[in-house]
């Protein structure tokens, strides 16, 4: 059996900012609403230099988010993300600084709204962390099952991940960084709930279902690297990517089920693609529960279920960037 990885806990203020930041300039639904309006200038004024600047605003955002995990760098962090969404070389330097002034504006907004954030951080993470102690070995144990059936690759899973704490700031959120070559460390991030938000869908369970997306995103990049034309391992890389992301869901569900963390009876999949924000499409999680119960009573290869999931996600739209936010 795949040795589990190691998740290395600790409390992100910077990246608290940096959420708070995203969910108020793309016209999230908050559940601080003074918070929420303190921000309102800083993000504000964020969005205008990047609407002058013809950048794709949501692209620019989602890619700050990714870029921030791990990052101590918010200046570099920023100059990737505009680059990624489409700002020209000339205008990177103004731009960035430009940009990088209003987020620590939002610093300083976020710091006077929760001074003692570390500590709260620290406070709130630890439900979460002990019940993952508790059952988060047997959870991933079961989806490498699964996936593999007795026999998963020894490298399924990352050696380590980090676990990043964020203030909540959407009843629930949470989102992945899966590494690089360029030494990026494999990392999760949640938002730091005291309770689960859905007590059908605990939060311990996305906490399962971000490291699987991490172990099925490196080895998609692995796959991509090695495969030749006409190689069907693993859905053929790349290709089958948001079907791997949308297939997640039940096959966690399905291995918490089996320590009694969800309904046996009936998996919970359209409340937790919700919840997870996976898809914006009001009817992602019924599609992915028709797919899902077609398999069951008609047990196939994953790799060519995926391909009629695949085909499912295109025909409704259900569209998975990677590694969203949310």
């Amino acid at each position: 059996m795949a040795s589990s990885p190691r998740i290395r806990w600790k409390p992100d203020t910077a990246l608290s900012t940096i959420h708070a930041a995203y969910s108020v300039a793309v016209g999230a639904a908050c559940t601080d609403e003074k918070l929420e309006q303190a921000l309102v200038p800083c993000v504000t004024q964020i969005n205008e230099r990047l609407l002058s600047s013809s950048i794709d605003m949501r692209g620019f955002w989602s890619r700050l988010v990714r870029e921030s995990i791990g990052c101590d760098e918010t200046r570099a962090a920023c100059e990737t993300a505009l680059v990624a969404s489409g700002c020209s070389a000339l205008q990177v330097d103004q731009t960035s600084r430009g940009i990088v002034r209003q987020l620590d504006e939002c610093r300083i907004v976020v710091h006077d709204r929760f001074p003692r954030l570390l500590d709260q951080l620290e406070l709130r993470s630890r439900p979460l962390r002990e019940r993952w102690d508790t059952v988060g070995r047997g959870v991933l144990n079961q989806v490498a099952k699964q996936i593999w059936g007795q026999s998963p690759p020894k490298n399924w899973w990352p050696a380590s991940v980090d676990g990043l704490f964020v203030q909540p700031l959407r009843g629930g959120d949470g989102g992945f960084e899966p590494g690089s070559d360029e030494g990026k460390n494999a990392a999760i991030w949640i938002e730091a709930m005291l309770t689960d938000v859905l007590p059908n869908v605990p939060e311990v369970v996305r906490v399962a279902w971000l490291v699987t997306r991490v172990a099925i995103e490196q080895h998609i990049a692995q796959k991509s690297l090695t495969s030749k034309p006409g190689d069907s391992t693993f859905g053929r890389p790349a290709s089958l990517t948001s079907a791997w992301a949308f297939a997640s869901v039940p096959l966690v569900l399905r291995s918490a089920a089996e320590l009694d963390l969800v309904s046996h009876s009936a998996l919970p999949i359209s409340a937790a693609t919700r919840l997870w924000r996976l898809s914006d499409a009001a009817i992602a999680g019924d599609v992915l529960t028709q797919w899902w119960e077609k398999l069951d009573r008609d047990p196939q290869p994953l790799p060519v279920a995926l391909k009629s999931l695949s085909q499912a996600i295109e025909e409704n739209k259900l569209i998975v960037p990677p590694a969203e936010p949310f």
